[in-house]
């Protein structure tokens, strides 16, 4: 089925049925891991009279699952998460479909640091005025989907860089990486505020999604891009993060 939508004055063109899916799935084992924080648990309801297992001899199957949003698979995030606004998940303002640009970068070595500084994003540039960007981390192994990134000081973005992309327009903005932020920055979690903060002020327009995967397949370019997120009254949500090509 093919759709079409308006943005900017421009019209896009996408095959819905032709997409790429870019989140890691919340499972049982093989999950990401970031902040020494314990992966997800599965806990089938079990009483007296019930148990919510059909492997066990219940009628239905009822799970319980525990996890923390940013540390087990690909999550979108709001201001909240490291400011005191007064809006949260279930209030994010992010378009159904909108375009995006997915871009590779080369992070830069700094000492015992690799990270995504003004050197990486030399060239870029947002002519059309998308809202969205996807960074993809070079070098790109599969192996993102299973990485344990706790202590293992992780690539992150200058601060300044959220600025930059901040002043090309850009609202939402979607990475690989567990964090934006360095592992370790005691506390000053610079880029996110760099990120959130508009003249001073955290609108609900704004978004961050950490630990998609790009596959090989996608080149760099523009695409029209699905951000699915449940409606939840905390700062992180597990989302998935669908792409289309566009004509």
């Amino acid at each position: 089925m093919w759709i079409q939508f308006e943005q900017h004055s421009k019209v896009y063109k996408f095959d819905a049925n032709n997409f790429t899916d870019l989140s890691l799935a919340l499972n049982k084992k093989d999950n990401v891991n970031c902040y020494y924080l314990e992966g997800p648990s599965f806990e089938y309801f079990k009483s007296e009279a019930f148990v919510g297992s059909l492997a066990a001899g219940g009628s239905v199957n009822c799970e319980r699952l525990s996890f923390y949003p940013h540390a087990s698979g690909t999550h979108t995030e709001c201001a909240l998460h490291v400011l005191p606004v007064d809006f949260d998940m279930r209030n994010i303002q992010i378009p159904v479909l909108q375009m995006c640009k997915i871009v590779s970068v080369q992070p830069t070595q700094i000492g015992s640091d690799h990270c995504i500084d003004m050197a990486a994003i030399k060239g870029l540039h947002n002519q059309e005025n998308f809202e969205a960007i996807v960074v993809r981390t070079l070098p790109n192994g599969i192996e993102k989907c299973h990485e344990n990134y706790s202590g293992n000081n992780p690539v992150y973005f200058e601060p300044e860089v959220l600025s930059v992309l901040q002043d090309m327009g850009f609202k939402h903005i979607l990475t690989d990486l567990p964090s934006i932020d360095k592992e370790s920055d005691e506390g000053r979690l610079a880029a996110h505020k760099n990120w959130f903060l508009v003249q001073g002020k955290a609108p609900a327009d704004r978004t961050i999604t950490e630990l998609i995967y790009i596959p090989e397949s996608l080149a760099d370019g523009n695409y029209v891009l699905n951000i699915q997120v449940p409606k939840i009254e905390t700062d992180a949500v597990p989302s998935r993060i669908l792409v289309y090509p566009c004509v």
